[in-house]
């Protein structure tokens, strides 16, 4: 994360409950000889719909039902089920661009659904619309009914990719400049999200840091206080600048000067160069201690935030909630893609070494300064910092009652 522009103000907000500051130790990937995987069980009628899935180590969902099966026995201890609907808005959290999308749970299978007509058709990316072939009107009606009942799930995304378009809570997108996910590729393109309207109180932050993207990207010659393309592509998730940003962002101002502890105990290495040096490990900090310390606190601020995002901006509220953390899983799939597709100076690298923290201490700070954060790191053996991640982030879910784990056989 790093300090953006926005509303300058006094932090007001209540601390967080207290809690464990790390969570729970980061689960390995389980990859052990067992029995088959259990299918899932047959619904009952007007029973909502639950699907069983995992994540990968670049923040990529898998369902159950689509892996082959010498995959499924792979990752069989990988899996977690939850409520259909609610892994729906888990998985649409962040997202600016348009969806037409309607799931079958049960099945794994996609179709584009015109709302303005009715019709439904076979899901293909390939064509405009991903509007492959209209089904027929046997089966249109039948989906219809499954889409009203509720055992096809709607997963349909206003298109609010553009500049014009105002930002809302947990928006994922490059700070000040459009970024193409896939450099060849027009139709992967993110709209920026910096000066972009708001009718609350928002920061688009940085993670990675915006001052640790310019660190890894500036070249021999340039000024030292130099914006790269990097910074200015950067990944950015709009949350709310003084009840989140200034309070929980372990890089907000100063905090990015602290000497935190690397794994061997030295305090020599600021915290904008180690997240020079590991970008992944940033981002893993950053936003599982953001999460951490937001769970079921309310960050709306009457005074400042208009009405309208009062309960998107409640983490007691379970859509809320599920849309913040979906957006940080959105944000990490985003920043692995680029790495990926552009080079090692953008996002991040998930199959890095892991480390995990933990907040060592807390110093309260003075008028209009902000808490000091100070952070330990340890080495996690035997797994990628994808991997840390993602097991974090399913530990999460699980642990705030959106998802159970799948018991191993």
């Amino acid at each position: 994360m790093g300090r953006l522009k926005g509303f300058s103000s006094k932090p007001s907000f209540s601390p967080p409950p207290t809690r464990s500051p790390q969570g729970p130790a980061p689960k390995l990937q389980r990859t052990s000889d067992g029995a088959k995987v259990p299918q899932q069980p047959t619904l009952a009628t007007n029973t909502p719909p639950r699907v069983q899935v995992r994540l990968d180590e670049r923040q990529k969902f898998h369902q159950q039902t689509l892996d082959s099966p010498n995959t499924r026995q792979q990752h069989k201890n990988d899996y977690f089920d939850m409520d259909a609907a609610q892994f729906a808005t888990l998985k649409n959290g962040g997202k600016r661009t348009g969806s037409n999308k309607a799931w079958d749970p049960a099945t794994g299978k996609n179709y584009a659904y015109d709302k303005q007509s009715g019709q439904f058709f076979e899901f293909d990316k390939t064509k405009p619309g991903n509007k492959g072939a209209p089904v027929n009107p046997q089966q249109n009606a039948a989906l219809k009914q499954s889409l009203s009942d509720g055992t096809l799930v709607d997963r349909s995304r206003q298109d609010r990719n553009r500049t014009d378009e105002p930002v809302r809570p947990g928006d994922v997108g490059p700070y000040e400049k459009n970024l193409r996910v896939r450099p060849n590729d027009p139709s992967s393109e993110l709209k920026h999200v910096s000066g972009t309207k708001a009718d609350w109180n928002t920061n688009r932050d940085h993670v990675p840091s915006g001052e640790s993207l310019n660190k890894r990207n500036r070249l021999p010659g340039q000024a030292p206080d130099a914006k790269t393309d990097a910074y200015k592509e950067g990944v950015t998730v709009a949350i709310p600048d003084d009840r989140a940003h200034k309070a929980h962002s372990l890089t907000y101002g100063s905090r990015q000067t602290y000497k935190d502890a690397d794994p061997a105990g030295n305090r020599t290495t600021t915290r904008v160069d180690h997240d020079a040096n590991h970008p992944a490990s940033a981002f893993h900090r950053d936003s599982h201690h953001l999460l951490n310390t937001t769970q079921n606190q309310n960050l709306f601020n009457p005074g400042k935030d208009a009405t309208p995002h009062q309960t998107p901006l409640d983490m007691a509220q379970p859509d809320s909630r599920l849309g913040l953390i979906g957006s940080y899983r959105y944000a990490g799939s985003v920043n692995s893609k680029i790495n990926q597709n552009i080079g090692p100076g953008r996002g991040y690298d998930p199959s890095a070494p892991a480390e995990s923290f933990t907040p060592a201490s807390t110093a309260p700070g003075g008028k209009r300064k902000y808490d000091k954060i100070d952070v330990t790191y340890q080495n996690v053996p035997n797994q990628t910092q994808g991997q840390v991640i993602s097991n974090s982030l399913r530990d999460r879910l699980i642990n705030e009652g959106f998802a159970q784990d799948v018991p191993t056989l």
